[in-house]
């Protein structure tokens, strides 16, 4: 699915950056450019930057940048086809179809059908839920003090102890069985030609996705019975390492925090007692899409897990998730191991409001307390080994105010000199790179030197074939977009050069825009941000002929590994003594 070059940088000119980023954060101006503080990462100082003149943003604490359709796919989760979508509307730009393969258009199709489904069946389960054979159902959720109102609201509903029930309903209303068994709410039989249901004698709890569309289900067994919860299985419409539930109805709340529980009663039980901002993960691992999600609609989280070991593990796992995404996180710990739900339906809404308000501990609070279990204080060794776990978790605080605050407490409750701890600290980042909480995880793989010296010369020779027009006409007869060994930075190239040869007016806005994946946006950004200062015109003659050689030799070397064949390697040898006979006064041409 693909919209017209032309429209596309239509619709980016009628949304300057700074307009759209300005709706998100309070932007400064200093010199030609706005500065605010980066909504990708905490920080007390602002080193989030946007040129009007470029028409882009950088980060210089996190790294992040990019276009216009960057900062909205980075800030909103969306795709490159999303943010065109979402940025259109923004201008009142129509859109027309967009241009579409075959595959695609059957794509949409089943998408379409799969949500027709899931809808359809909701509709059943609910009806289920309020006919006779609901009835013990029903029951369960009076015993479970769950209001005929939060019934509704989340469209509670009964699977039939029947296997077949769900199957026959949807058979009759038209739909095939291959895109019933895409919806993965039937499954074949093993023994017998048929299908049958994946729930049955299930309390079902719909899975919404932010637009208000089922997309999955979850069902709680009754009576005996294992698994006790199942979910649906990952389909064209459902992923639960990407969804949230009650995320939905979470978002439209004006809090400026969300609860984050670990099943879908808490969450109803929660939302009962006037807290509508809570979600809960669907039975999975917290994730980076997780987090992603939160947010685009709150700064802060607080992690109501179960005491037990388990819900333990599962916040220290969910804390540099979430921190990682500039989320700031909190944590509840509900006295007597209880979940929200029976919390609440033991002492009252009023209770667990009283203790959201007054037990709320930071995540590094509630670390250290499970630190100070962890080691017996009362002896050397212990205390040895719990001040070397404080510190290490210590430097990876990017606040330097907060970093300093519990930096105190831990010597204080170790019962060391602060400054015996501060230097422990230092040299604990001397032996490890330290990842900030707040900063990008990088997933690449590590380079070389010499590797990290030709990605260098490969930015800077691009960032200055776009800036300097007059310098196409001298490089290109050393450097083709071939001789650009990144894949990234030679599509970049071929762009470039097209542009040149085509009479194209071009800027890094327009070149970012033609890649449609965050990451590449991201990278492509870092080419067009790069700040070139030469002293002196020998100064950069000088160093754009020792990134000419730098590349051009990287790609003779390059090509010499990947061909046998003969004709090549002589033309390769040719290229090589060319570029040692090269001089600069090329430069001067």
């Amino acid at each position: 699915m693909y919209y017209p070059t032309e429209l596309v940088e239509e619709i980016r000119f009628q949304n300057t950056i700074e307009d759209v980023i300005g709706e998100y954060i309070q932007l400064k101006k200093r010199g030609s450019s706005y500065f605010g503080l980066c909504p990708f990462h905490n920080e007390n100082t602002a080193s989030f930057s946007v040129s009007p003149d470029k028409q882009m943003y950088y980060c210089f604490g996190c790294g992040a940048g990019g276009n216009v359709y960057t900062f909205i796919m980075q800030m909103e989760n969306y795709n490159f086809v999303e943010s065109i979508q979402y940025l259109a509307e923004r201008a009142r730009i129509t859109l027309p179809e967009p241009e579409m393969s075959e595959q695609e258009k059957e794509r949409i199709q089943i998408h379409q059908q799969l949500l027709e489904i899931h809808k359809e069946a909701a509709r059943y389960f609910y009806s289920n839920l309020h006919s006779n054979r609901g009835q013990y159902a029903l029951k369960y959720l009076t015993n479970r003090k769950i209001e005929p109102r939060s019934q509704k609201t989340f469209g509670l509903g009964y699977a039939n102890v029947a296997r077949s029930d769900l199957y026959q309903f949807l058979a009759s209303k038209g739909y095939d069985d291959q895109v019933l068994l895409k919806s993965g709410l039937i499954i074949p039989e093993k023994r017998q030609a048929g299908y049958f249901d994946r729930f049955f004698n299930r309390l079902i709890f719909p899975i919404f996705d932010v637009h208000n569309r089922v997309i999955g289900f979850g069902g709680r067994v009754l009576g005996e019975g294992q698994p006790k919860y199942l979910n649906s299985p990952e389909t064209l419409l459902f992923d639960k390492s990407k969804n949230l539930y009650g995320l939905n109805i979470a978002r439209t709340s004006r809090e400026d925090q969300i609860l984050i529980v670990e099943g879908y009663l808490d969450v109803i039980a929660l939302h009962q007692a006037g807290i509508s901002n809570v979600v809960a993960s669907l039975g999975t691992a917290f994730t980076v899409y997780h987090a992603q999600l939160l947010r685009r609609y709150v700064r802060e989280v607080v992690l109501i897990y179960d005491s037990d070991e388990a819900g333990i593990r599962a916040a220290l796992r969910a804390i540099p998730i979430l921190e990682q995404q500039g989320l700031r996180v909190k944590i509840l710990e509900i006295p007597g191991q209880q979940d929200p739900d029976d919390y609440i339906i033991k002492y009252g809404k009023e209770a667990f409001r009283e203790l959201l308000e007054k037990e709320t501990s930071s995540s590094m609070e509630f670390e250290i307390k499970l630190m100070m279990n962890k080691y017996n204080l009362d002896d050397p060794e212990g205390k040895i080994a719990f001040m070397e776990e404080a510190g290490q978790r210590l430097i990876k605080i990017s606040n330097t105010v907060e970093q300093e605050i519990y930096t105190q407490e831990v010597a204080k409750i170790g019962g060391i000199p602060l400054e015996v701890l501060k230097k422990e600290m230092i040299r604990y980042q001397k032996t490890q790179k330290v990842i900030s909480p707040t900063s990008p995880v990088s997933t690449s793989p590590k380079r070389t030197e010499k590797d990290t010296g030709i990605v260098k010369a490969q930015r800077n020779l691009l960032c200055l074939l776009l800036t300097e027009s007059g310098l196409y006409e001298q490089l290109k007869k050393y450097l083709s977009p071939q001789d650009f060994i990144d894949g990234l930075y030679r599509k970049v190239a071929e762009l470039i050069y097209q542009g040149y040869e085509n009479g194209e007016k071009m800027d890094g806005a327009s070149i970012i825009g033609k890649f449609e994946l965050l990451e590449e946006q991201q990278k492509v950004s870092k080419i067009f941000t790069t700040n070139l200062v030469f002293q002196s015109k020998e100064e950069r003659q000088k160093i754009i002929h020792e990134q000419v050689r730098l590349v051009k030799q990287s790609s003779i070397e390059h090509r010499s590994r990947t061909t046998t064949d003969l004709a090549q390697l002589q033309g390769l040898i040719t290229e090589k003594r060319q570029l040692e006979q090269m001089n600069i006064s090329w430069l001067d041409g």
